[in-house]
């Protein structure tokens, strides 16, 4: 094992295959001092979050708590009048997408190597307010609540809640009735791992807070069925119409029966054919929750002599499956075969070396032009 490896177990109590197999998905864990403060600097401090919420790319929002039961949401782009109006109200700002704007963000990564990046959704950052907070809520998805700069306070249960009741008539999701079974506060390096559905509820303590959320989202069941139905249909010919079966006795003028349904079903199952399910999973995945970015499609290929260095674009999507010999890179919504070489160069975000580029085969490195063409990967110096 490399020395200058990453471990985020390195000073707890439980090793990453106990992790695995006991927390992930499953249960709470805090893990103190995980993340080496040096590596801290990669992320903005609070006054370059508030710089960062005036710009109109930027998703942000500012949750003002008024009290208990009523909070405020206004959404950014703001001004600096805005900010300075902040003063003396309990407010938590949230820049969403860090990990594709400040793309030195993404080095924490390499502390989280057993996530699979394509269920990896965002890096998130809030700052705010002695106070600030977003209130009592559940997620749907795991998260891993890093303590950046200065505290703050995480109340949080154990049990996963599915169905809370909710405060009405808010602009958030916040639970009515917030009960907690654990507090901790933590300190930058610190770090507080949520599975999805748990409650918990986080206040800063302090006036430089700064908490990082990196969050881990899959797809909803009615998120798979509903694009991959889509997908199937726009393969099907208009000209494919549903027909009557044969009757002995023809039904009455407002009955359908139980041969149409035995029809209806026999349509659909040959339809629903699955032998192409990774190709559309590939797909849908890396297009998944994917936020608009305008790639640029006008550079050149030729522009890539030999000394060129390449990265994969910050705001791009990657994965890839195995299959034989080969494999299939999925990059955006696009497809590709490839070596599974490239396929794991391209997908670890890594640093594609002008000399690792020109020992691939023709193909992958006709790939690699094609991934350059379309923003998919770009110049290491930009």
């Amino acid at each position: 094992m490399p020395l200058n490896k990453q471990n985020l177990f390195k000073n707890a109590e439980v090793s990453k295959k106990a992790f695995l197999k006991n927390y992930w998905h499953k249960k709470p864990l805090v893990l103190f001092d995980a993340i080496d403060m040096a590596e801290l600097s990669v992320f903005p401090n609070k006054h370059q979050l508030m710089q960062m919420s005036t710009n109109k790319d930027i998703q942000s929002r500012v949750v003002i708590k008024e009290s208990e039961s009523r909070y405020d949401v206004e959404i950014g782009p703001f001004v600096d009048v805005d900010l300075k109006n902040l003063e003396g109200y309990c407010w938590n700002l949230l820049i969403s997408d860090i990990d594709k704007w400040q793309p030195q963000s993404r080095q924490i990564l390499s502390y989280f190597d057993f996530i699979r990046n394509w269920i990896f959704d965002d890096i998130m950052l809030s700052t705010g307010s002695i106070g600030g907070t977003v209130g009592p809520h559940t997620d749907h998805y795991d998260v891993f609540l890093l303590q950046v700069h200065g505290q703050r306070q995480w109340r949080y249960s154990t049990e996963k809640i599915y169905n809370p009741k909710l405060i009405p008539d808010q602009d958030l999701k916040l639970m009515k009735d917030f009960n907690h079974t654990n507090s901790i506060i933590l300190n930058p390096g610190d770090i507080l791992y949520l599975p999805p559905e748990v409650a918990h509820y986080g206040i800063a303590t302090s006036d430089d807070c700064v908490t990082c959320s990196i969050g881990i989202r899959t797809p909803s069941h009615a998120e798979l069925l509903t694009s991959f139905v889509d997908n199937i249909a726009e393969n099907i010919s208009e000209n494919n119409r549903l027909t009557e079966p044969q009757f002995k006795t023809q039904p009455k003028t407002g009955e359908f029966t139980q041969k149409d349904i035995n029809k209806l079903s026999k349509i659909l199952n040959r339809h629903l054919d699955t032998n192409n399910l990774c190709h559309w999973f590939g797909q849908f995945i890396t297009d998944y929750r994917s936020i608009f970015h305008q790639f640029n499609k006008n550079q050149n290929s030729h522009e890539l002599d030999e000394s060129v260095n390449l990265i994969p674009n910050p705001f791009g999507k990657s994965c890839y499956f195995k299959e034989e010999n080969k494999a299939f890179l999925f990059i955006n919504g696009e497809k590709f075969d490839t070596s599974q070489a490239l396929a794991e160069l391209i997908c670890d975000e890594k640093f594609i070396h002008y000399k690792q580029r020109n020992k691939l085969t023709i193909s992958d490195r006709s790939i690699i032009d094609k991934l350059f063409e379309n923003g998919a990967l770009i110049n290491a110096k930009t």
